[in-house]
Order: C-alpha cells, then sequence, then structure tokens
C-alpha cells in the first residue's frame, strides 16, 4: 500500500513539472489592447467610458528578461487629439516576476516613466511632455515623465505569454521626489489609468 502511495506520488510530481523550462533570459515582442482613461476618480469613472470606442487603442512590446526581472517598453498607437495632432505614450518600465505557478503563472510587479509625444499635422514642433522638442533634453525626459506602477498576471504557454496588466499614473515624477510634498504625490492616481490584454512571443 505504501509503495503504491509513494509511486502515485511520484507520478503527480512528474506531470506537474512543465514539460518546457522557462529559458534564463528571453526577448519578448507582443501586441496588446489596451483600454485608457484620462482625468477620472475611482473605479466607477473608470469603467464608465468603456464602450467609448476612443478609449481602446493598441500597444507594441518589447521585452527583455533576465530571470525574474523584466525590462520593458510599451508604445500606444497614437490617438487623435483636438486640431488634428496626434498623441504617442510611450511607457519604459522595470518589474519583477513573482511566480504562482513555477514556470506556468506570475505575478508581475515593478514601474516605471510614462513619457507623452504630440505630433501635429501643421509645421509646429513635436511636443515631448508638453515642451517643442528642441528644447528638451534626455535629462528632462528622465526627470519630468510621470512616474506609473504596473501591475500584471501572465500565463506562459510554451514561447507565448499572455497578459492582463494595469497601469497607474502617478502625480509624481523622478524630479518632483525631491521636492516638498514629491514622495505624497507618488501614490496619488493622476487618472490616466490604463488596462490591457497581451500576447507576447519568445524571440529568442
Amino acid at each position: 500500500m505504501r509503495r503504491t502511495l509513494l509511486l502515485i506520488l511520484i507520478l503527480v510530481f512528474i506531470i506537474s513539472i512543465p514539460v518546457v523550462a522557462r529559458s534564463l533570459a528571453e526577448v519578448d515582442l507582443g501586441l496588446s489592447g489596451i483600454y485608457h482613461t484620462r482625468n477620472v476618480e475611482g473605479a466607477e469613472q473608470f469603467f464608465e467610458g468603456m464602450t467609448n470606442g476612443e478609449n481602446w487603442t493598441i500597444g507594441i512590446h518589447l521585452n527583455a528578461r533576465l530571470s525574474l526581472i523584466n525590462l520593458s517598453f510599451m508604445a500606444m498607437v497614437p490617438n487623435s487629439m483636438s486640431g488634428g495632432a496626434q498623441e504617442l505614450n510611450l511607457l519604459s518600465s522595470l518589474s519583477i516576476d513573482i511566480p504562482l505557478v513555477t514556470n506556468l503563472l506570475y505575478f508581475n510587479l515593478g514601474g516605471g516613466l510614462t513619457t507623452d509625444f504630440v505630433f501635429s499635422d501643421e509645421e509646429s514642433e513635436t511636443l515631448i511632455l508638453g515642451r517643442p522638442i528642441g528644447e528638451i533634453t534626455f535629462k528632462n525626459v528622465l526627470l519630468d515623465s510621470p512616474i506609473h506602477f504596473k501591475y500584471g498576471l501572465d500565463l506562459l504557454i510554451g514561447s507565448a505569454k499572455i497578459g492582463l496588466f494595469y497601469l497607474i499614473d502617478s502625480r509624481s515624477s523622478l524630479g518632483l521626489l525631491g521636492e516638498a510634498g514629491g514622495w505624497s504625490k507618488l501614490f496619488s492616481s493622476a487618472g490616466n489609468n490604463k488596462l490591457g490584454l497581451k500576447l507576447e512571443l519568445a524571440l529568442f
């Protein structure tokens, strides 16, 4: 009886091990459908705009992972603004994967910077964070881009990854953290939240 029970336990353990173990490092490319809002307060207002097609867009992802650490970039397809301008959001994030079921299901937690670009149909200059591109430096982008927090759940299926993520833009930036009240704004939502469903494929 004991041998039979031991054999059953061994078989269950072997079956529960994924056929393909997760590699130490990989680079992924993916797409996502994103619902995004502006200047909303509370969960009720957040979900009210889901029937409005203007609140939906597509995101293009590039993700590099080393062990459990991820560096990702996501560009949201430009949305039309008043005056014919187009706005593009670039989100740069650093996050960690927390295994819920090893090699299968992971909780993703991290944060990063949200940088806005506005392209005009007219002859006016492209704007980065509301300022002309000729007047802004890489340091300005790092210090002035709003900080966001990222939460996600990823399911691994072979070389593919299906995930659900939620992004919250704060009212603070790296530059504001050194000023009075900057840290309190870090945990205050700007109302520009994003909910998305993604599909990523490992390139190598």
